[in-house]
């Protein structure tokens, strides 16, 4: 019995057969037949005939947006171009599983199955991508995937327990994807080469798609080496440049930003989990120094294309009654054993947070209120000698949250049901604070900051 899957990411779109990945490229497709088929590859087209070109098929899909019935043709053009290039033909499909992004709602999902029926293809069941990458590794712990598509960035909440991993919650940022990172890239080699030669990469189609295709390669090796010497051959000439990991990581600032946010709107406040992510997000340079403020927490890098080889190994479920009914589990049950394992990479984040020194005093309306040998309740009542909040703010309670003193190290306790939050992320009864930490309270908010003054210990050390 052959399985294959797909796993319907735009940024790597994959198909896997029977455990083993065979296809694998950014859904960058021939827009309008010509020269090439409808959904044959154009990634080498997309600065030369930006307007053959098509980029946004699958987020239409995703969204219900635009001419969907076109972006349905082409989205089943790209899969059977794929299929027939790997030598896959549809009567020689036992089963398909089709691993979805999170972010993918029943619409979108009835939309992907037009896809795929057009194809002839025996849909099994639609899997949980965030859900299907937990179960593969058997996570222990609470996880949150990080997902880097070409028009968006999300991020998904999956519980695990001894033998299952289900997603819970996602978060989404449309807009913020691959091509924007991309396009500030190629801004960044075409201000360095102006100002070092006087050449402008970007002046003509050839040498910016040319540059284009050198670009991901690129970045990754800033990412890996600190820096990369980007050479451009035009006519007789080179041009040069060297960047450095730091500069590519400036311009891709508000992506980061953007992903880090979403990952604090799904953690609790200084909770320890693991995060997942692909060997192609895990190159994006200074991504991983983004994290490294997530102290106590693991991140993952998986092969890419690790959820369309995960789920060719499920089992198919059962067929419903209905015909025209395909199940999305999102429950997915772990693997006997992680494919592939010696390809998986496991590293500890939040070593520059643990370096930081516990916070001294507390920040708020020109206060700095000493936490040593403390108890501060903070509210709009909070009681005699507590730090009082303006009244008329929504979501205040009368006591809302207090800072303790433990052992050197501050404590925050939520008293209220509407709830505390530390730098984004929602307080679950208590959590320890470091210097930098940004507490808010109240809706639309008031911010209280922990800083450092004088010569404290570093974080986890005790005084002799």
């Amino acid at each position: 019995m052959t399985t294959l899957a797909i796993d319907i990411d735009d940024g790597a779109l994959a198909i896997a057969r029977d455990g083993d990945l065979v296809s694998m490229a950014p859904s960058i497709v021939q827009a309008v037949p010509g020269a090439r088929p409808l959904g044959a590859p154009a990634l080498d087209q997309i600065r030369l005939r930006p307007r053959e070109v098509s980029t946004r098929h699958w987020a239409q899909i995703a969204r219900g947006e635009g001419d969907l019935a076109a972006a349905v043709r082409l989205a089943r053009a790209e899969l059977q171009a794929r299929a027939a290039a790997a030598g896959i033909a549809a009567n020689d499909i036992d089963a398909l599983q089709v691993a979805v992004p999170s972010h993918f709602d029943a619409a979108a999902l009835g939309r992907v199955l037009a896809v795929l029926r057009g194809a002839n293809w025996p849909v099994a069941s639609f899997v949980d991508s965030a859900a299907v990458l937990c179960a593969a590794v058997a996570v222990p712990r609470t996880a949150i995937v990080i997902d880097v598509g070409l028009h968006h960035a999300a991020a998904s909440r999956v519980a695990t327990d001894d033998s299952t991993a289900r997603r819970k919650a996602v978060r989404l940022r449309s807009g913020q994807g691959l091509l924007a990172l991309q396009e500030a890239w190629l801004q960044l080699v075409s201000e360095a080469m102006v100002l070092r030669s006087r050449f402008d990469p970007l002046h003509d189609a050839a040498t910016e798609q040319k540059l284009y295709e050198m670009l991901d390669a690129a970045a990754a090796a800033a990412a890996r080496d600190g820096g990369v010497t980007i050479s451009l051959p035009v006519g007789a000439q080179t041009h040069e440049v060297r960047l450095s990991r730091d500069q590519f990581a400036a311009r891709a600032e508000s992506v980061y930003r953007d992903l880090l946010g979403l990952v604090h709107e799904l953690r609790p406040a200084g909770a320890a989990l693991t995060l997942l992510v692909s060997e192609r997000v895990a190159s994006l340079p200074g991504l991983r120094e983004q994290f490294d403020t997530l102290q106590g927490c693991d991140w993952l890098v998986l092969p890419s294309g690790y959820a369309a080889v995960a789920a060719s190994l499920l089992a198919a479920p059962e067929q419903s009654h209905a015909a025209d009914r395909v199940r999305l589990l999102r429950q997915v049950p772990f693997l006997a054993a992680p494919p592939h394992a010696a390809a998986i990479r496991r590293e500890a984040l939040g070593a520059s947070a643990a370096a930081l020194r516990p916070p001294t005093h507390l920040l708020y309306g020109g206060r700095a209120l000493p936490l040593a040998s403390a108890t501060i309740l903070i509210g709009r009542e909070p009681g005699s000698g507590g730090l009082v909040l303006p009244e008329g703010m929504a979501g205040l309670s009368r006591l809302h949250c207090s800072v303790h003193d433990d052992h050197g190290e501050p404590v925050l306790i939520d008293h209220s049901r509407h709830g505390s939050f530390v730098n984004g992320e929602r307080v679950s009864g208590r959590v320890r604070l470091r210097a930098g930490d940004v507490v808010r309270v109240g809706d639309p908010g008031i911010e209280l900051s922990l800083i450092a003054v004088g010569d404290a210990p570093a974080a986890g050390a005790r005084a002799s």
